[in-house]
């Protein structure tokens, strides 16, 4: 299960007292301390409305959203609570996870979890719209609602959740992010045929990567699994190739998807997964830290004396499929040479565009 938090106006409410003594207690110089404090305290507002305005007000509190340093203020005053509660946090968004094989104890765990991190947030000075936590239990199989009480609230679970803009539904099978995916980037499209006439084929092509892609694939080394419904496949290609068009004044009805994409140079949704998929296996092979992937890679190899390309074993029978990443590897199997991994980054990438999308 996973529980989103939501808080009003994060930034602009946080306790600038209390946000000082923490930032010398992490051991930030006096000086600098002091030259933050000059910047959080004193400000003044006014409100404007329809061309009157109140009187000017002081500000002594939040860290001054929209600024460079808001952000990064805001994780230091929340510190203290990754230190007590394990969540994940980006900036104000907060989420918060709890797995158990027993639904009753996973729903105390999610309540008693909540309601501590909950009281820490209120005792700091900050605000949590209990009404607007969602919940959404995660499962294989289809689940009926459940709830849980949450400071005199009662939170219904979701059939799927929103996390920075991609849609996580409760069986992982990705289809809602696809539709919404490619249904955010139509609307972009309709703006590129209006505009065609004024750009050449390259500065076309240039447009459909930065303004369409750039939505259509966003995240996608999440979403975009094999594993995805036949439905949710043709529709993510159809959506790739459709933007095509723009730029290819000799198409025609007969041509066919993959030939647009051929045509143009540009890689098919099943050649971005593999190059994504390639990228995450360097880094995780490359990675300093034990985490569960590193470890899951080095035992789902199939390693041979005899062969210089990486293989790996699928081990989605015991885990949760294609959504665990080493089970993922597997696709790359025969395609990436053992050496490739000790390359640089950019030389690693230079190879794979190479070889996976036959564009250089």
């Amino acid at each position: 299960m996973m529980a989103s938090l939501d808080l009003s106006s994060a930034f602009d409410v946080v306790n600038v007292e209390l946000l000082l003594k923490r930032l010398r207690i992490i051991g930030i110089p006096d000086d600098l301390v002091e030259l933050i404090s000059h910047w959080l305290t004193n400000r003044f507002f006014y409100v404007s409305i329809e061309g009157g305005n109140s009187y000017v007000r002081c500000s002594g509190v939040g860290t001054v959203q929209g600024s460079i340093l808001g952000p990064i203020l805001y994780a230091i005053f929340v510190s203290p609570l990754t230190d007590l509660e394990k969540l994940t946090l980006f900036a104000d968004d907060n989420y918060i996870v709890e797995w158990n094989e027993r639904l009753p104890e996973l729903l105390i765990a999610m309540t008693n979890k909540l309601q501590r991190i909950v009281g820490w947030l209120t005792n700091s000075g900050l605000k949590v719209n209990e009404s607007k936590t969602e919940l959404c239990l995660f499962h294989r199989k289809d689940q009926h609602l459940v709830q849980i009480n949450l400071n005199e609230r009662i939170l219904i679970s979701k059939r799927h959740m929103n996390v920075l803009g991609v849609s996580f539904d409760s069986k992982l099978n990705w289809q809602t992010q696809i539709e919404q995916t490619i249904a955010k980037s139509k609307k972009a499209l309709q703006a590129l045929w209006i505009i065609k006439k004024y750009f050449n084929k390259n500065e076309l092509l240039q447009l459909i990567t930065s303004n369409y892609y750039s939505i259509l694939y966003y995240n996608s080394e999440i979403w975009q699994i094999p594993s995805n419904c036949y439905n949710s496949k043709r529709n993510l290609f159809s959506a790739s190739a459709t933007a095509l068009k723009i730029c290819t004044p000799s198409y025609d009805l007969n041509m066919s998807y993959k030939t647009l994409h051929e045509i143009n140079k540009r890689a098919t949704p099943a050649q971005i997964m593999n190059y994504k998929l390639s990228i995450q296996l360097f880094k995780t092979y490359n990675s300093e830290s034990n985490t569960s992937e590193w470890i899951s890679l080095f035992f789902n190899q199939n390693f041979s004396p005899r062969c210089e390309y990486a293989n790996f074993f699928d081990l989605s029978a015991y885990k949760i499929g294609k959504n665990y990443l080493p089970n993922r590897f597997s696709l790359l199997n025969g395609k990436i040479k053992y050496d490739w991994l000790n390359l640089s980054l950019n030389s690693f990438k230079i190879k794979c565009k190479s070889e996976l999308l036959k564009i250089i």
